[in-house]
């Protein structure tokens, strides 16, 4: 790596020293304490809790994956990836149901974005299924959709890697919003933007296996002038999710054999199982359909069709869901329609953030010193 700083690169420590240095780095000057990383694929994620008082209290800083991008020959990548997040995330950052970025910190040479620390996951959501009711799952997915939506009319065509785990929410109970009986519980917000337009940006379709649609599975270029609809078939699978308490319309509870880990059977593992099931032009639901919600079931459906052009756009998609709640409970449709327009009504002002910009020119000019 090239650069005009005299300081040891981060990658050229050894793990324990290295994580020493981030928390330390990460902890001033407020007095903080860091813990961390947690690793995904390619990013390490470290969360640091502030003083009572400190605003915010406690962040996440995201950074390249070490062990994949810490060498001289493989930093440039692993920046570039960074990079790609911030500018995607900062193109949306007016959305109200984004999880976006505030700043950039280097620590030794290495970028670690920073956001505020959400309540939790949709993941985790959906593993206690006595923490939220069904209205609550659908004023989630509507949630979601919007972001996709409004990030789609500011020229993303493609989250990518539409999944669980990369949708966070507040408790809107928890910072001190009254709870009511109708209306949003659970402040949806869309997270992880690494891959967005992939494969329009790098030439890469794939995202997280148990999610992609057929076409992901290809490694031929898509054609650029279609608006993908990688997006709603990962709805297909998220929504069946949802209302099933995390089984995937495989057949199979996503969480016991995705991330696949030694002891889960090998079949889960391969790309031809998720590939052929997401091909097949025929599906069906497994034997637990009845729990779903009048209407979903053919929306679903719909959404995992292997052909594109069968899928519902996401505005059909959002539509659809409005309709289905509803017919399900009324009062909380009204409610949510008025939470929306609030939410959406005080981030239409948001149109410049100097600090951020600047942040993201930084990390541009770092990216054009890295060889």
């Amino acid at each position: 790596m090239k650069s005009n700083m005299s300081i040891k690169p981060l990658y050229e420590f050894d793990q324990e020293k290295r994580q020493q240095i981030v928390r330390r780095h990460l902890e001033e000057p407020r007095g903080g304490e860091a813990t961390g990383p947690i690793e995904g694929a390619y990013g390490e994620v470290y969360s640091v809790t502030f003083p009572t008082g400190t605003s915010p209290r406690r962040i996440a800083a995201k950074c390249p994956r070490i062990k994949r991008f810490g060498s001289s020959e493989k930093a440039r990548v692993g920046i570039e990836q960074a990079l790609h997040e911030l500018e995607k995330t900062h193109q949306v950052f007016m959305i109200p149901w984004i999880n976006r970025f505030f700043d950039v910190q280097f620590i030794h040479g290495w970028p670690f974005i920073l956001s505020r620390y959400r309540d939790g996951s949709l993941e985790d959501l959906i593993a206690n299924p006595l923490a939220w009711s069904v209205q609550d799952r659908f004023t989630s997915l509507i949630q979601v959709i919007r972001a996709l939506r409004m990030a789609q009319e500011r020229g993303i065509g493609s989250h990518q890697d539409l999944k669980p785990g990369n949708i966070f929410f507040d408790d809107l109970n928890r910072k001190g919003v009254p709870k009511t009986s109708d209306g949003m519980h659970f402040h949806m917000l869309v997270a992880d933007f690494g891959l967005a337009d992939a494969f329009r940006d790098f030439g890469r379709n794939s995202g997280s296996r148990p999610y992609m649609a057929p076409e992901q599975f290809s490694s031929e270029p898509l054609d650029l002038a279609v608006l993908p609809k990688f997006d709603a078939f990962a709805l297909g699978v998220i929504a069946y999710e949802i209302f099933t308490d995390g089984r995937h319309p495989i057949g199979v509870t996503t969480a016991e054999v995705w991330p696949w880990r030694p002891g889960t059977g090998q079949k889960w593992n391969r790309e031809s199982t998720w590939r052929d099931w997401a091909q097949a032009s025929r599906k069906s639901l497994p034997a637990n359909v009845n729990v779903l919600p009048t209407g979903m079931r053919a929306l679903i459906l719909d959404a995992l069709s292997s052909d594109p052009n069968a899928r519902p756009t996401l505005k059909d998609f959002e539509e659809q869901l409005w309709e289905a709640l509803t017919r399900f409970d009324h009062s909380t449709s009204t409610g949510l329609r008025k939470q929306v327009d609030w939410f959406e009504g005080q981030s239409s002002s948001e149109a410049d953030w100097p600090h951020m910009d600047q942040r993201l020119m930084q990390l541009r000019t770092f990216y054009s010193g890295v060889v």
